[in-house]
Protein backbone atom coordinates (compact mmCIF):
# COMPACT_ATOMS: atom_id res chain seq x y z
CA UNK A 1 0.00 0.00 0.00
CA UNK A 2 1.16 3.52 -0.77
CA UNK A 3 1.15 6.25 1.87
CA UNK A 4 -1.90 7.76 0.19
CA UNK A 5 -3.76 4.46 0.34
CA UNK A 6 -2.84 3.96 4.00
CA UNK A 7 -4.15 7.41 4.89
CA UNK A 8 -7.23 6.82 2.76
CA UNK A 9 -8.03 3.54 4.52
CA UNK A 10 -7.81 5.40 7.82
CA UNK A 11 -10.41 7.96 6.71
CA UNK A 12 -13.32 6.57 8.78
CA UNK A 13 -11.19 6.50 11.94
CA UNK A 14 -9.47 9.84 11.36
CA UNK A 15 -12.68 11.64 10.43
CA UNK A 16 -14.59 10.29 13.43
CA UNK A 17 -11.73 11.23 15.76
CA UNK A 18 -11.34 14.71 14.28
CA UNK A 19 -14.98 15.74 13.95
CA UNK A 20 -16.53 13.83 16.85
CA UNK A 21 -13.76 13.68 19.46
CA UNK A 22 -11.42 16.62 18.78
CA UNK A 23 -13.81 19.19 17.30
CA UNK A 24 -16.58 17.92 19.60
CA UNK A 25 -19.28 18.12 16.98
CA UNK A 26 -22.47 16.25 17.87
CA UNK A 27 -22.74 12.85 16.21
CA UNK A 28 -25.65 14.12 14.12
CA UNK A 29 -23.15 16.42 12.35
CA UNK A 30 -19.87 14.49 12.64
CA UNK A 31 -21.15 11.20 11.25
CA UNK A 32 -22.66 12.54 7.98
CA UNK A 33 -19.38 14.36 7.28
CA UNK A 34 -17.41 11.19 8.02
CA UNK A 35 -19.69 9.12 5.78
CA UNK A 36 -19.21 11.51 2.85
CA UNK A 37 -15.42 11.51 3.35
CA UNK A 38 -15.33 7.69 3.44
CA UNK A 39 -17.50 7.51 0.33
CA UNK A 40 -15.21 9.85 -1.61
CA UNK A 41 -12.14 7.83 -0.63
CA UNK A 42 -13.85 4.59 -1.64
CA UNK A 43 -14.84 6.07 -5.00
CA UNK A 44 -11.64 7.84 -6.04
CA UNK A 45 -8.80 5.95 -4.33
CA UNK A 46 -10.22 2.44 -3.86
CA UNK A 47 -12.08 2.88 -7.18
CA UNK A 48 -15.18 1.27 -5.75
CA UNK A 49 -18.03 0.92 -8.26
CA UNK A 50 -20.60 3.69 -7.77
CA UNK A 51 -23.47 1.19 -7.94
CA UNK A 52 -21.90 -0.89 -5.16
CA UNK A 53 -21.18 2.29 -3.21
CA UNK A 54 -24.81 3.37 -3.41
CA UNK A 55 -25.97 -0.14 -2.51
CA UNK A 56 -23.70 -0.07 0.54
CA UNK A 57 -25.41 3.12 1.70
CA UNK A 58 -28.83 1.50 1.27
CA UNK A 59 -27.61 -1.61 3.08
CA UNK A 60 -26.43 0.57 5.94
CA UNK A 61 -29.71 2.44 6.18
CA UNK A 62 -31.64 -0.83 6.37
CA UNK A 63 -29.17 -2.28 8.89
CA UNK A 64 -29.68 0.79 11.09
CA UNK A 65 -33.31 -0.22 11.68
CA UNK A 66 -32.38 -2.73 14.39
CA UNK A 67 -30.35 -0.38 16.65
CA UNK A 68 -32.83 2.44 16.05
CA UNK A 69 -35.76 0.32 17.25
CA UNK A 70 -33.78 -0.74 20.33
CA UNK A 71 -32.92 2.88 21.17
CA UNK A 72 -36.50 4.03 20.66
CA UNK A 73 -37.78 1.17 22.81
CA UNK A 74 -35.36 1.98 25.63
CA UNK A 75 -36.31 5.67 25.58
CA UNK A 76 -40.00 4.73 25.41
CA UNK A 77 -39.65 2.47 28.47
CA UNK A 78 -37.82 5.18 30.40
CA UNK A 79 -40.57 7.69 29.66
CA UNK A 80 -43.30 5.17 30.49
CA UNK A 81 -41.74 4.64 33.91
CA UNK A 82 -41.28 8.39 34.34
CA UNK A 83 -44.80 9.50 33.49
CA UNK A 84 -46.48 6.61 35.29
CA UNK A 85 -44.64 7.24 38.56
CA UNK A 86 -43.11 3.75 38.63
CA UNK A 87 -39.63 5.26 38.62
CA UNK A 88 -40.16 6.49 42.19
CA UNK A 89 -40.76 2.92 43.34
CA UNK A 90 -37.67 1.65 41.52
CA UNK A 91 -35.59 4.43 43.03
CA UNK A 92 -36.79 3.72 46.54
CA UNK A 93 -36.15 -0.02 46.06
CA UNK A 94 -32.54 0.54 45.12
CA UNK A 95 -32.12 2.99 47.96
CA UNK A 96 -33.28 0.24 50.31
CA UNK A 97 -30.52 -2.03 48.95
CA UNK A 98 -27.96 0.74 49.15
CA UNK A 99 -28.09 4.51 48.93
CA UNK A 100 -24.50 4.42 47.65
CA UNK A 101 -24.28 5.36 43.96
CA UNK A 102 -21.09 3.30 43.62
CA UNK A 103 -22.97 0.17 44.65
CA UNK A 104 -25.91 1.00 42.40
CA UNK A 105 -23.78 1.26 39.24
CA UNK A 106 -22.14 -2.09 39.99
CA UNK A 107 -25.44 -3.92 40.53
CA UNK A 108 -27.28 -2.32 37.61
CA UNK A 109 -24.58 -2.09 34.94
CA UNK A 110 -22.05 -4.77 35.83
CA UNK A 111 -24.44 -7.54 36.95
CA UNK A 112 -27.91 -6.79 35.55
CA UNK A 113 -26.27 -5.41 32.39
CA UNK A 114 -24.23 -8.61 31.97
CA UNK A 115 -27.44 -10.64 32.21
CA UNK A 116 -29.02 -8.55 29.44
CA UNK A 117 -25.84 -8.77 27.33
CA UNK A 118 -25.76 -12.54 27.68
CA UNK A 119 -29.42 -12.76 26.69
CA UNK A 120 -29.62 -10.33 23.80
CA UNK A 121 -26.51 -8.33 22.93
CA UNK A 122 -27.31 -5.66 20.30
CA UNK A 123 -26.04 -2.90 22.65
CA UNK A 124 -29.15 -3.45 24.79
CA UNK A 125 -27.39 -3.41 28.22
CA UNK A 126 -26.36 0.25 28.06
CA UNK A 127 -29.76 1.19 26.63
CA UNK A 128 -31.41 -0.35 29.70
CA UNK A 129 -28.82 0.30 32.40
CA UNK A 130 -28.02 3.96 31.74
CA UNK A 131 -31.64 5.19 32.05
CA UNK A 132 -32.06 3.16 35.25
CA UNK A 133 -29.10 5.02 36.75
CA UNK A 134 -30.64 8.32 35.71
CA UNK A 135 -33.82 7.31 37.56
CA UNK A 136 -31.68 6.91 40.67
CA UNK A 137 -30.32 10.44 40.41
CA UNK A 138 -26.98 9.77 38.71
CA UNK A 139 -26.09 12.48 36.14
CA UNK A 140 -26.95 11.36 32.58
CA UNK A 141 -23.44 11.60 31.14
CA UNK A 142 -22.04 9.66 34.09
CA UNK A 143 -24.74 7.03 33.62
CA UNK A 144 -23.90 6.61 29.93
CA UNK A 145 -20.15 6.36 30.57
CA UNK A 146 -20.27 3.74 33.33
CA UNK A 147 -22.93 1.71 31.48
CA UNK A 148 -20.67 1.54 28.41
CA UNK A 149 -17.61 0.59 30.47
CA UNK A 150 -19.60 -2.19 32.14
CA UNK A 151 -20.74 -3.62 28.80
CA UNK A 152 -17.40 -5.21 28.02
CA UNK A 153 -16.35 -8.43 29.73
CA UNK A 154 -19.74 -10.09 29.31
CA UNK A 155 -19.68 -9.41 25.56
CA UNK A 156 -17.45 -12.48 25.06
CA UNK A 157 -20.53 -14.59 25.68
CA UNK A 158 -23.15 -12.05 24.64
CA UNK A 159 -26.25 -12.99 22.69
CA UNK A 160 -25.90 -16.66 23.65
CA UNK A 161 -22.23 -16.91 22.69
CA UNK A 162 -22.52 -15.52 19.15
CA UNK A 163 -19.26 -13.46 19.17
CA UNK A 164 -17.26 -16.68 19.60
CA UNK A 165 -19.52 -19.38 18.19
CA UNK A 166 -20.58 -17.50 15.05
CA UNK A 167 -18.23 -14.54 14.67
CA UNK A 168 -14.99 -16.46 15.00
CA UNK A 169 -16.17 -19.48 13.05
CA UNK A 170 -17.13 -17.26 10.11
CA UNK A 171 -13.90 -15.29 10.41
CA UNK A 172 -11.78 -18.45 10.28
CA UNK A 173 -13.59 -19.94 7.29
CA UNK A 174 -12.31 -19.38 3.76
CA UNK A 175 -13.89 -21.06 0.76
CA UNK A 176 -15.94 -23.30 3.03
CA UNK A 177 -12.84 -24.60 4.87
CA UNK A 178 -11.95 -23.56 8.42
CA UNK A 179 -8.26 -22.66 8.67
CA UNK A 180 -8.23 -23.98 12.25
CA UNK A 181 -9.30 -27.47 11.16
CA UNK A 182 -6.36 -29.14 12.92
CA UNK A 183 -7.13 -27.42 16.23
CA UNK A 184 -10.85 -28.15 15.83
CA UNK A 185 -10.03 -31.86 15.42
CA UNK A 186 -8.13 -31.75 18.71
CA UNK A 187 -11.18 -30.36 20.52
CA UNK A 188 -13.94 -32.79 19.65
CA UNK A 189 -14.13 -32.27 15.90
CA UNK A 190 -16.66 -29.43 16.01
CA UNK A 191 -16.08 -25.69 16.15
CA UNK A 192 -18.17 -25.51 19.35
CA UNK A 193 -15.44 -27.46 21.17
CA UNK A 194 -12.69 -25.20 19.84
CA UNK A 195 -14.79 -22.11 20.64
CA UNK A 196 -15.07 -23.34 24.22
CA UNK A 197 -11.26 -23.64 24.34
CA UNK A 198 -10.80 -20.11 22.95
CA UNK A 199 -13.40 -18.77 25.38
CA UNK A 200 -11.55 -20.44 28.26
CA UNK A 201 -8.51 -18.33 27.43
CA UNK A 202 -10.68 -15.20 27.18
CA UNK A 203 -12.37 -15.64 30.54
CA UNK A 204 -9.09 -16.71 32.17
CA UNK A 205 -7.50 -13.42 31.12
CA UNK A 206 -10.67 -11.66 32.28
CA UNK A 207 -10.33 -13.23 35.73
CA UNK A 208 -7.72 -10.48 36.06
CA UNK A 209 -8.84 -7.76 33.63
CA UNK A 210 -12.62 -8.15 33.73
CA UNK A 211 -12.68 -8.54 37.50
CA UNK A 212 -11.26 -5.01 37.76
CA UNK A 213 -14.02 -3.42 35.67
CA UNK A 214 -16.38 -2.70 38.63
CA UNK A 215 -13.55 -0.91 40.44
CA UNK A 216 -12.69 1.05 37.29
CA UNK A 217 -16.36 2.03 36.93
CA UNK A 218 -16.65 3.49 40.43
CA UNK A 219 -13.31 5.30 40.11
CA UNK A 220 -14.49 6.89 36.85
CA UNK A 221 -17.79 7.78 38.53
CA UNK A 222 -16.17 9.56 41.46
CA UNK A 223 -13.08 10.83 39.64
CA UNK A 224 -14.86 12.51 36.72
CA UNK A 225 -18.36 13.18 38.01
CA UNK A 226 -18.06 13.44 41.80
CA UNK A 227 -18.14 16.85 43.42
CA UNK A 228 -14.57 16.38 44.66
CA UNK A 229 -13.29 14.75 41.44
CA UNK A 230 -11.68 12.14 43.68
CA UNK A 231 -10.59 8.68 42.49
CA UNK A 232 -9.89 7.95 46.16
CA UNK A 233 -13.63 8.02 46.85
CA UNK A 234 -14.03 5.23 44.30
CA UNK A 235 -11.19 3.21 45.79
CA UNK A 236 -12.95 3.31 49.16
CA UNK A 237 -15.23 0.48 47.95
CA UNK A 238 -12.42 -1.62 46.46
CA UNK A 239 -13.30 -4.68 48.55
CA UNK A 240 -16.91 -4.65 47.41
CA UNK A 241 -15.96 -3.89 43.79
CA UNK A 242 -13.43 -6.73 43.57
CA UNK A 243 -15.93 -9.07 45.23
CA UNK A 244 -18.54 -8.09 42.63
CA UNK A 245 -15.99 -8.63 39.86
CA UNK A 246 -15.17 -12.16 40.98
CA UNK A 247 -18.86 -12.86 41.69
CA UNK A 248 -19.37 -12.70 37.91
CA UNK A 249 -16.09 -13.86 36.39
CA UNK A 250 -15.59 -17.02 38.48
CA UNK A 251 -19.09 -18.46 37.77
CA UNK A 252 -18.67 -17.43 34.11
CA UNK A 253 -15.35 -19.30 33.94
CA UNK A 254 -16.93 -22.41 35.47
CA UNK A 255 -19.97 -22.36 33.17
CA UNK A 256 -17.77 -22.04 30.07
CA UNK A 257 -15.49 -24.84 31.30
CA UNK A 258 -18.32 -27.29 31.92
CA UNK A 259 -21.02 -26.21 29.45
CA UNK A 260 -19.54 -23.99 26.72
CA UNK A 261 -19.76 -20.31 25.75
CA UNK A 262 -23.53 -19.91 25.35
CA UNK A 263 -24.52 -19.06 28.94
CA UNK A 264 -21.54 -17.83 31.03
CA UNK A 265 -22.78 -14.22 30.97
CA UNK A 266 -26.39 -15.10 31.78
CA UNK A 267 -25.66 -17.53 34.61
CA UNK A 268 -22.59 -15.63 35.83
CA UNK A 269 -24.72 -12.50 36.19
CA UNK A 270 -27.53 -14.32 38.00
CA UNK A 271 -25.08 -15.92 40.44
CA UNK A 272 -23.36 -12.58 40.85
CA UNK A 273 -26.61 -10.78 41.71
CA UNK A 274 -27.54 -13.54 44.18
CA UNK A 275 -24.19 -13.02 45.94
CA UNK A 276 -23.74 -9.26 45.67
CA UNK A 277 -27.22 -7.88 46.48
CA UNK A 278 -27.43 -9.46 49.98
CA UNK A 279 -23.90 -8.24 50.74
CA UNK A 280 -24.84 -4.71 49.62
CA UNK A 281 -28.05 -4.79 51.65
CA UNK A 282 -26.10 -5.76 54.78
CA UNK A 283 -23.45 -3.12 54.10
CA UNK A 284 -20.64 -5.67 54.21
CA UNK A 285 -17.34 -4.74 52.53
CA UNK A 286 -18.60 -1.14 52.31
CA UNK A 287 -17.77 2.11 54.12
CA UNK A 288 -20.26 3.13 56.79
CA UNK A 289 -21.20 6.32 54.92
CA UNK A 290 -22.92 5.96 51.49
CA UNK A 291 -21.61 8.12 48.64
CA UNK A 292 -23.83 10.04 46.22
CA UNK A 293 -22.10 13.38 45.84
CA UNK A 294 -22.11 14.63 42.24
CA UNK A 295 -20.95 17.91 40.76
CA UNK A 296 -24.29 18.38 39.08
CA UNK A 297 -27.34 16.33 38.39
CA UNK A 298 -28.10 18.33 35.25
CA UNK A 299 -30.85 20.91 35.26
CA UNK A 300 -34.24 19.29 35.64
CA UNK A 301 -37.42 20.87 34.38
CA UNK A 302 -40.17 21.80 36.82
CA UNK A 303 -42.21 18.98 35.30
CA UNK A 304 -39.49 16.43 36.06
CA UNK A 305 -39.07 17.74 39.59
CA UNK A 306 -42.79 17.42 40.17
CA UNK A 307 -42.73 13.84 38.90
CA UNK A 308 -39.80 12.97 41.14
CA UNK A 309 -41.61 14.33 44.19
CA UNK A 310 -44.75 12.24 43.70
CA UNK A 311 -45.28 9.58 46.39
CA UNK A 312 -44.48 5.94 45.68
CA UNK A 313 -47.70 4.24 44.55
CA UNK A 314 -46.63 0.85 43.16
CA UNK A 315 -45.13 -2.25 44.68
CA UNK A 316 -41.56 -3.18 43.77
CA UNK A 317 -42.80 -6.19 41.79
CA UNK A 318 -45.24 -4.04 39.81
CA UNK A 319 -42.66 -1.34 39.09
CA UNK A 320 -40.05 -3.87 38.03
CA UNK A 321 -42.43 -6.04 36.01
CA UNK A 322 -41.60 -4.33 32.66
CA UNK A 323 -37.92 -5.22 33.17
CA UNK A 324 -38.78 -8.72 34.38
CA UNK A 325 -40.96 -9.32 31.32
CA UNK A 326 -38.31 -7.78 29.07
CA UNK A 327 -35.62 -10.10 30.44
CA UNK A 328 -37.93 -13.13 30.17
CA UNK A 329 -38.79 -12.34 26.55
CA UNK A 330 -35.12 -11.91 25.66
CA UNK A 331 -34.13 -15.24 27.23
CA UNK A 332 -37.11 -17.19 25.85
CA UNK A 333 -36.63 -15.78 22.35
CA UNK A 334 -33.00 -16.90 22.32
CA UNK A 335 -33.29 -20.24 24.11
CA UNK A 336 -36.68 -21.78 23.33
CA UNK A 337 -36.28 -23.07 19.78
CA UNK A 338 -39.99 -23.09 18.73
CA UNK A 339 -40.53 -19.55 20.02
CA UNK A 340 -37.31 -18.37 18.34
CA UNK A 341 -38.29 -19.99 15.02
CA UNK A 342 -41.75 -18.42 15.17
CA UNK A 343 -40.30 -14.94 15.78
CA UNK A 344 -37.71 -15.35 13.03
CA UNK A 345 -40.52 -16.27 10.64
CA UNK A 346 -41.49 -12.60 10.55
CA UNK A 347 -38.12 -11.38 9.27
CA UNK A 348 -38.05 -8.90 6.42
CA UNK A 349 -35.20 -9.37 3.93
CA UNK A 350 -33.99 -7.39 0.96
CA UNK A 351 -31.75 -9.05 -1.64
CA UNK A 352 -29.99 -7.76 -4.73
CA UNK A 353 -29.82 -4.19 -3.45
CA UNK A 354 -29.60 -1.83 -6.46
CA UNK A 355 -28.66 -4.75 -8.68
CA UNK A 356 -25.70 -5.89 -6.55
CA UNK A 357 -25.20 -9.00 -4.43
CA UNK A 358 -25.66 -7.03 -1.23
CA UNK A 359 -28.58 -7.89 1.01
CA UNK A 360 -30.07 -6.74 4.30
CA UNK A 361 -32.61 -7.96 6.77
CA UNK A 362 -34.69 -6.75 9.68
CA UNK A 363 -35.83 -9.19 12.36
CA UNK A 364 -39.11 -7.42 13.07
CA UNK A 365 -40.23 -9.54 16.03
CA UNK A 366 -36.90 -11.10 17.03
CA UNK A 367 -35.05 -7.80 17.52
CA UNK A 368 -35.17 -6.51 21.12
CA UNK A 369 -36.85 -3.28 20.03
CA UNK A 370 -40.27 -4.91 19.68
CA UNK A 371 -39.98 -6.33 23.21
CA UNK A 372 -39.50 -2.83 24.59
CA UNK A 373 -42.68 -1.66 22.88
CA UNK A 374 -44.63 -4.67 24.17
CA UNK A 375 -43.59 -4.07 27.78
CA UNK A 376 -44.38 -0.35 27.45
CA UNK A 377 -47.91 -1.13 26.27
CA UNK A 378 -48.18 -3.58 29.16
CA UNK A 379 -47.00 -0.75 31.44
CA UNK A 380 -49.77 1.54 30.18
CA UNK A 381 -52.30 -1.00 31.44
CA UNK A 382 -50.50 -2.10 34.61
CA UNK A 383 -49.80 1.42 35.81
CA UNK A 384 -53.28 2.64 34.75
CA UNK A 385 -51.77 5.59 32.95
CA UNK A 386 -54.01 8.43 31.90
CA UNK A 387 -54.27 9.20 28.16
CA UNK A 388 -52.34 12.44 28.64
CA UNK A 389 -49.46 10.57 30.31
CA UNK A 390 -49.45 7.93 27.55
CA UNK A 391 -49.40 10.60 24.87
CA UNK A 392 -46.58 12.43 26.61
CA UNK A 393 -44.52 9.24 26.89
CA UNK A 394 -44.89 8.55 23.17
CA UNK A 395 -44.36 12.08 21.87
CA UNK A 396 -41.32 12.80 24.05
CA UNK A 397 -39.77 9.49 22.95
CA UNK A 398 -40.36 10.17 19.25
CA UNK A 399 -39.08 13.73 19.48
CA UNK A 400 -35.81 12.63 21.08
CA UNK A 401 -35.02 10.24 18.21
CA UNK A 402 -34.28 12.76 15.43
CA UNK A 403 -30.55 13.31 16.21
CA UNK A 404 -30.08 9.56 16.62
CA UNK A 405 -31.75 8.79 13.30
CA UNK A 406 -29.35 11.19 11.59
CA UNK A 407 -26.31 9.83 13.47
CA UNK A 408 -26.96 6.14 12.87
CA UNK A 409 -28.37 6.84 9.42
CA UNK A 410 -24.87 8.06 8.51
CA UNK A 411 -22.57 5.92 10.68
CA UNK A 412 -23.95 2.51 9.66
CA UNK A 413 -23.74 3.26 5.89
CA UNK A 414 -20.18 4.55 6.48
CA UNK A 415 -19.28 1.21 8.05
CA UNK A 416 -20.87 -0.70 5.17
CA UNK A 417 -18.86 1.28 2.62
CA UNK A 418 -15.72 0.55 4.63
CA UNK A 419 -16.44 -3.18 4.82
CA UNK A 420 -17.62 -3.60 1.23
CA UNK A 421 -14.59 -1.82 -0.24
CA UNK A 422 -12.95 -5.18 -1.09
CA UNK A 423 -14.67 -5.11 -4.48
CA UNK A 424 -12.79 -2.34 -6.22
CA UNK A 425 -10.97 -1.39 -9.39
CA UNK A 426 -7.66 -0.71 -7.66
CA UNK A 427 -7.00 -4.38 -6.87
CA UNK A 428 -6.79 -3.69 -3.13
CA UNK A 429 -8.07 -5.64 -0.17
CA UNK A 430 -10.95 -4.04 1.71
CA UNK A 431 -9.96 -1.08 3.89
CA UNK A 432 -10.14 -2.92 7.26
CA UNK A 433 -8.22 -5.95 5.97
CA UNK A 434 -5.58 -3.75 4.35
CA UNK A 435 -5.06 -1.87 7.61
CA UNK A 436 -4.90 -5.04 9.67
CA UNK A 437 -2.41 -6.61 7.25
CA UNK A 438 -0.25 -3.50 7.52
CA UNK A 439 -0.26 -3.80 11.32
CA UNK A 440 0.55 -7.50 11.15
CA UNK A 441 3.51 -6.98 8.81
CA UNK A 442 5.00 -4.13 10.81
CA UNK A 443 4.21 -5.10 14.42
CA UNK A 444 4.34 -8.89 14.57
CA UNK A 445 6.99 -8.79 17.30
CA UNK A 446 4.63 -7.03 19.72
CA UNK A 447 1.45 -8.70 18.51
CA UNK A 448 0.19 -9.59 21.99
CA UNK A 449 -0.41 -5.86 22.52
CA UNK A 450 -1.50 -5.10 18.96
CA UNK A 451 -3.93 -8.03 18.71
CA UNK A 452 -6.60 -6.60 21.06
CA UNK A 453 -6.20 -3.16 19.43
CA UNK A 454 -7.24 -4.78 16.13
CA UNK A 455 -10.30 -6.16 17.93
CA UNK A 456 -11.11 -2.68 19.30
CA UNK A 457 -10.70 -1.19 15.84
CA UNK A 458 -13.21 -3.67 14.38
CA UNK A 459 -15.81 -3.08 17.07
CA UNK A 460 -15.30 0.69 17.07
CA UNK A 461 -16.27 0.94 13.43
CA UNK A 462 -18.76 -1.89 13.03
CA UNK A 463 -20.49 -1.47 16.40
CA UNK A 464 -20.37 -5.22 16.99
CA UNK A 465 -17.94 -7.60 18.70
CA UNK A 466 -19.35 -10.39 16.55
CA UNK A 467 -18.58 -8.46 13.38
CA UNK A 468 -15.10 -7.55 14.62
CA UNK A 469 -14.41 -11.25 15.17
CA UNK A 470 -15.75 -12.06 11.71
CA UNK A 471 -13.45 -9.50 10.11
CA UNK A 472 -10.23 -10.26 11.93
CA UNK A 473 -10.19 -13.80 13.38
CA UNK A 474 -8.60 -15.13 10.18
CA UNK A 475 -5.93 -12.42 10.33
CA UNK A 476 -5.23 -13.15 14.01
CA UNK A 477 -4.87 -16.87 13.29
CA UNK A 478 -2.49 -16.26 10.35
CA UNK A 479 -0.29 -13.87 12.34
CA UNK A 480 -0.13 -16.37 15.21
CA UNK A 481 1.00 -18.98 12.67
CA UNK A 482 3.74 -16.72 11.33
CA UNK A 483 5.18 -15.60 14.68
CA UNK A 484 4.72 -18.86 16.61
CA UNK A 485 2.05 -17.52 18.96
CA UNK A 486 -0.53 -19.74 20.60
CA UNK A 487 -3.53 -19.57 18.25
CA UNK A 488 -6.11 -19.68 21.02
CA UNK A 489 -4.47 -16.80 22.89
CA UNK A 490 -4.32 -14.69 19.72
CA UNK A 491 -8.03 -15.32 19.11
CA UNK A 492 -8.81 -14.69 22.78
CA UNK A 493 -7.07 -11.30 22.56
CA UNK A 494 -9.08 -10.51 19.43
CA UNK A 495 -12.27 -11.26 21.36
CA UNK A 496 -11.21 -9.23 24.39
CA UNK A 497 -10.31 -6.28 22.16
CA UNK A 498 -13.70 -6.54 20.45
CA UNK A 499 -15.32 -6.46 23.90
CA UNK A 500 -13.36 -3.37 24.88
CA UNK A 501 -14.36 -1.70 21.61
CA UNK A 502 -17.98 -1.81 22.76
CA UNK A 503 -17.15 0.92 25.28
CA UNK A 504 -16.32 3.45 22.59
CA UNK A 505 -17.94 2.34 19.33
CA UNK A 506 -19.98 5.09 17.73
CA UNK A 507 -23.26 3.19 17.57
CA UNK A 508 -23.24 2.23 21.25
CA UNK A 509 -22.19 5.71 22.31
CA UNK A 510 -24.95 7.32 20.24
CA UNK A 511 -27.46 4.89 21.74
CA UNK A 512 -26.32 5.52 25.32
CA UNK A 513 -26.32 9.28 24.83
CA UNK A 514 -29.81 9.22 23.35
CA UNK A 515 -31.49 7.11 26.03
CA UNK A 516 -30.26 9.45 28.78
CA UNK A 517 -31.26 12.57 26.85
CA UNK A 518 -27.70 13.65 26.04
CA UNK A 519 -27.66 13.40 22.24
CA UNK A 520 -24.98 15.76 20.95
CA UNK A 521 -22.52 15.03 23.77
CA UNK A 522 -21.11 11.84 22.27
CA UNK A 523 -17.56 13.22 22.11
CA UNK A 524 -17.56 13.75 25.86
CA UNK A 525 -18.51 10.12 26.38
CA UNK A 526 -15.88 8.75 24.00
CA UNK A 527 -13.14 10.81 25.63
CA UNK A 528 -13.98 9.10 28.92
CA UNK A 529 -14.36 5.53 27.64
CA UNK A 530 -11.51 5.40 25.11
CA UNK A 531 -8.64 5.39 27.66
CA UNK A 532 -10.42 2.63 29.61
CA UNK A 533 -10.82 0.51 26.46
CA UNK A 534 -7.16 0.95 25.50
CA UNK A 535 -6.03 0.22 29.06
CA UNK A 536 -8.16 -2.94 29.09
CA UNK A 537 -6.43 -4.09 25.89
CA UNK A 538 -2.95 -3.22 27.18
CA UNK A 539 -3.45 -5.18 30.41
CA UNK A 540 -4.84 -8.17 28.51
CA UNK A 541 -1.86 -8.16 26.14
CA UNK A 542 0.56 -7.97 29.05
CA UNK A 543 -1.11 -10.95 30.72
CA UNK A 544 -0.78 -12.89 27.45
CA UNK A 545 2.96 -12.17 27.32
CA UNK A 546 3.42 -13.26 30.93
CA UNK A 547 1.27 -16.32 30.26
CA UNK A 548 3.70 -17.35 27.54
CA UNK A 549 1.54 -17.19 24.45
CA UNK A 550 4.56 -17.09 22.12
Amino acid sequence: MTILQILASLTPIISVMVFLVLMRLPASKAMPISMVATGLVAMFIWQMDTQLLAASVVEGLLAALTPLTIIFGAVFLLNTLKYSGAMDTIRSGFTNISADARVQVIIICWLFGSFIEGSAGFGTPAAIGAPLLVLLGIPPIAAAVVALIADSTSVSFGAIGLPVLFGMEQGLTEGGVNMAAAQIAEHGGTFAGYAQYIAKHMITIDLMTGTLIPLVMVCVLTGFFGRNKSIKEGLQVWKFAIFAGFAFTIPAWLINYFAGPEFPSVIGALVGMALVIPVARKGWLLPSTPWCDFTENDNKSEEELAINQTPVKFSQIAAWSPYIIMAALLVLSRVVAPFKSWLLGFNISWTGLLGTELKAGFATLYAPGIFFVVVCLFGFILFKMKPTAMKQSITVSCRSMLPTIISLGASVPMVKIFLNSGENGAGLASMPVALADLLANSMGSVWAWVSPIVGIFGAFLSGSATFSNMMFSGLQYSVADNIGMNHAIALALQGIGANAGNMMCVMNVVAAATVVGMAGRESEIIRKTMPIALGYALVAGTIAVIWGGF
